[in-house]
């Protein structure tokens, strides 16, 4: 209902429009053949030859005047009967609505902008800290494989030296067993045959000498 009064409106104001353009040729067209007529009077007459062209434009910038004023006057009442002035209105409060909505969406986004910004750079900031921490983290870990490493090697080293000096306590007691029954299979040999007492005293001597270097 309301496009069809709005339509109705417009052709309406179209007709007054077209009236009026029709309605100021014809006055221009009276204006010139009035003119004309009064030319063709006078023709003869050179003296008022200037004066008549002198009034002649004069009259022609008053029917140009008139027909302005007329057609400021009819479209101002066409425009406020048709309502186009209400039309008008609600276009430039549309107008206003429509920037203010696009300022606020403008603003609103904006605002979403700036705080992705601040995420993106809040996530710059936190991904710096956990790069930072898995850095000290590992060289934490690094520190405490490196010292257990160490503790191994120790231990390994310390069992390795205590394994060699049984080994060679081992040996020197082997050789000590070794030596006293090398020395009583002599002693054994000795007793079974007769020897003097010189000979038993250098194999007391040469005994104790052996028993000596093992030590």
């Amino acid at each position: 209902m309301l496009r069809k009064q709005m339509r109705s409106r417009r052709y309406l104001f179209l007709v007054l429009v077209a009236f009026f353009a029709v309605f100021s040729v014809l006055l221009y067209g009276v204006a010139i053949g009035g003119e004309g007529t009064q030319e063709s009077t006078h023709e003869g007459v050179q003296e008022g030859a200037h004066e008549e062209d002198r009034s002649g434009d004069l009259r022609d910038l008053l029917y140009r005047f008139i027909n302005f004023a007329l057609l400021v006057i009819i479209l101002f009442v066409a425009i406020k009967k048709s309502g186009a002035m209400g039309f008008f209105s609600r276009r430039v409060e549309e107008i206003k609505e429509k920037l203010e909505s696009l300022k606020n969406e403008k603003e609103e986004s904006e605002n979403r902008y700036r705080d992705i910004e601040k995420k993106l750079r809040d996530f710059e900031e936190e991904r710096k800290d956990i790069i930072e921490q898995f850095k000290k983290e590992g060289m934490v870990e690094k520190e405490k494989i490196i010292a257990e490493a160490k503790e191994r090697v120790q231990r390994i080293l310390e069992q390795a030296e205590l394994t060699i000096q049984n080994e060679m306590q081992s040996a020197r007691d082997r050789l000590k067993q070794e030596v006293l029954d090398l020395a009583a299979q002599k002693a054994r040999e000795i007793l079974s045959k007769e020897i003097t007492d010189e000979d038993q005293d250098n194999l007391v001597n040469e005994f104790i000498e052996r028993v000596d270097k093992i030590h």
